[in-house]
């Protein structure tokens, strides 16, 4: 009898932690997922343009629709002479756009009104 008592907590506290172990495991993929997406293509529909010069580029641990998600630090230049800035984009890059993306490449680009942190890369024209 004394036996039982003790081993009457197992099954819930096993039940719990895989619970628990499962839930953290599906928001983690559901955070990794929504990162990867943080500025996707069409968002700045009227923007200021602006040129981007790649300063670094870093692979992520990420992949989205089979493409590798980048972090890429930039420097930004507005075309309306207002001061340039440093800013960091995370983006998906096929093959292709990857090879063309380096430290001192430029792009196109396109920034926010209101959040000049947010920017749109024309990776490839």
């Amino acid at each position: 009898m004394r036996r039982r008592r003790y081993l009457s907590w197992l099954l819930p506290a096993s039940i719990l932690a895989l619970t628990l172990g499962v839930v953290g495991g599906i928001a983690w993929l559901t955070s990794r997922l929504v990162d990867a997406e943080e500025i996707g293509d069409g968002h700045i529909t009227a923007g200021r343009p602006c040129t981007a010069t790649v300063r670094s580029v870093t692979v992520t641990n990420v992949t989205f629709d089979n493409d590798n998600v980048y972090q890429v630090d930039l420097h930004v230049q507005p075309d309306d002479g207002s001061p340039g800035y440093d800013a960091t984009v995370r983006d998906t890059l096929t093959s292709a756009q990857a090879a063309a993306v380096h430290p001192g490449a430029t792009f196109r680009c396109v920034t926010d009104h209101d959040d000049p942190t947010n920017i749109e890369v024309v990776w490839i024209e």
